[in-house]
């Protein structure tokens, strides 16, 4: 499961990205005192091959990011994270490369919903998609 480093090479490469998350791209959770919006992601990975006649070649690695913004923020919020999601698709969607040394064969958006976490009273967008990596 390398596809973590091919997401933030990717993601801080992207100048309007960076514009509107910096560096605040995280593996599974956000820390407490992170300025928002931000990104946190998880990854579900299985190989490809079912067959299990050898070892896999490829893996499909299913990522579920979040992308916050602060409530206190409000509509500028959450349009913030449809901005953000929307910069994700142009860079996930149907895409290939290598990036962080994590070769991507190919990509594909799955879908998105809007989230919110009344706890830390952020508004959010979930988005998955599907990674198949080069092992």
């Amino acid at each position: 499961m390398n596809i973590g480093k091919y997401i933030y090479a990717k993601l801080i490469a992207t100048p309007a990205i960076v514009d509107q998350v910096s560096t605040r791209i995280y593996p599974v959770l956000i820390g407490e005192k992170v300025t928002y919006p931000a990104i946190a992601y998880t990854v579900d990975c299985v190989a490809t091959d079912k067959q299990k006649t050898g070892v896999s070649s490829h893996d499909s690695e299913t990522v579920t990011f979040h992308i916050w913004a602060d409530i206190q923020q409000g509509s500028n919020g959450y349009e913030k994270v449809g901005i953000i999601d929307e910069l994700m698709r142009t860079a996930f969607d149907f895409t290939s490369g290598t990036a962080g040394g994590v070769i991507v064969e190919h990509s594909y958006y799955v879908g998105s919903k809007d989230i919110f976490n009344e706890e830390r009273m952020l508004v959010g967008r979930e988005a998955i998609y599907v990674f198949i990596t080069k092992r």
